[in-house]
């Protein structure tokens, strides 16, 4: 999370003014989330153009690979002079990417730690906190080194909420910690609050989000509808992602022994509920917010810019190029015709001329014409 924090900052400052303007967590989550796509949608539309491009140019880059598949190097000149020539760039659409990229990690460290982006809690006080909690399940015998070891560490992402999870149950640890820290009575019962507060926040008709999915094992619970929805939303938006490139792209051949790219789509809906049910449900909400967000501007891009119908008119218009390219070619070839049959007229007049024979007549003979001179005409000929 460290790699992130310079634009988790001020991002947290951004949840928090949304917050204080809508003092819920998950409806300020909504919006917080819904702002950033907002935000990004101009890398999104760079992104969703140099894509329109390359289904433009697919058509034409197709031919080229079947025309030398079998020379590499060739190949790889042949595509370079196409982009050169069209103005695209194969790299149009990194840049957007690592941005996206840069801000999705930043959010999510922000969505795992509100204590730290939205409470501005010190870093020193969750420690203390999260310190007496280990030590109180230490005590009680609730304690799983393989587990909890890792869920309370500094470096987990849901530190946080794992706290706030415990905060009812040991209450006094935590309240007699932060008074032995430093603190004084008032300072200590009002960093309880926060917490308490920012838990309150977590709990949906008396369901606290804070919980795990499989805190019941293999029994249901009511955060299972949120663990299924993320799951849910994950694949929506793959189908819909696998649609829009399936219309784009040709059918492509699966390689022996390799994933095809449909396996894919399916595979990471899956991960997606699998990890749903091993984290916060807190964590899912803002994933369910975040797949639902992408399914609309998934549409509203393609509406824009449709590689489909890009590549489609691309084809199109390629086959027009061809038709015209074909007509200039037979015109040539009837042209270079008529130009040798004048030539060889011309050169056989020349001969006959030499020989003292009378040059064939050019007028054309019709049905009236006088036996005679059809006669002439055909000695002539002869």
């Amino acid at each position: 999370m460290g790699l992130f924090s310079f634009l988790a900052t001020p991002l947290g400052f951004v949840l928090r003014w949304i917050y204080e303007l809508l003092p819920n967590y998950f409806v300020a989550l909504f919006v917080f989330t819904l702002l950033v796509r907002l935000l990004m949608f101009p890398l999104n539309i760079k992104s969703q153009k140099s894509a329109a491009d390359r289904a433009r140019l697919a058509p034409r880059l197709e031919r080229i690979q079947k025309k030398y598949a079998n020379d590499r190097q060739k190949l790889a000149e042949k595509q370079q002079a196409l982009y050169e020539k069209e103005g695209v760039s194969l790299t149009g659409g990194c840049l957007p990417m690592i941005v996206q990229m840069l801000v999705l990690f930043s959010v999510i460290a922000v969505i795992y730690k509100p204590l730290v982006y939205i409470k501005q809690m010190p870093d020193a006080d969750i420690t203390t906190c999260t310190t007496a909690v280990v030590e109180a399940m230490k005590e009680d015998g609730t304690w799983d080194e393989k587990k909890d070891k890792n869920s309370f560490s500094e470096k987990s992402y849901y530190r946080e909420m794992n706290l706030m999870e415990k905060v009812d149950k040991y209450e006094e640890k935590i309240h007699a910690a932060l008074v032995n820290g430093g603190k004084s009575e008032a300072d200590a019962a009002a960093t309880m609050d926060l917490l308490k507060e920012t838990k309150d926040q977590f709990s949906v008709f008396g369901v606290s989000l804070l919980q795990q999915p499989s805190y019941s094992g293999i029994l249901p619970n009511w955060l299972w509808i949120i663990a299924i929805l993320s799951g849910v939303t994950a694949l929506f938006t793959s189908l819909l992602s696998m649609h829009y490139n399936k219309a784009s792209q040709p059918e492509q051949p699966q390689q022996p022994g390799g994933c095809s790219p449909n396996m894919m789509m399916y595979m990471m809906p899956v991960m997606s509920l699998v990890i749903s049910f091993s984290v916060p449900a807190g964590v899912a909400v803002y994933w369910i917010f975040s797949n639902l967000l992408a399914l609309v501007q998934s549409v509203v891009l393609n509406t824009m810019y449709n590689p489909a119908k890009i590549r489609a008119q691309a084809e199109l218009e390629y086959a027009e190029r061809r038709r015209k390219k074909q007509e200039d070619k037979e015109r040539l070839k009837a042209a270079r015709l008529a130009e040798q049959a004048a030539c060889q007229q011309e050169e056989n007049e020349k001969r006959a001329q030499k020989a003292g024979k009378k040059p064939a007549s050019k007028k054309t003979v019709t049905e009236d014409a006088p036996q005679e001179t059809l006669a002439a005409d055909e000695q002539v000929e002869e």
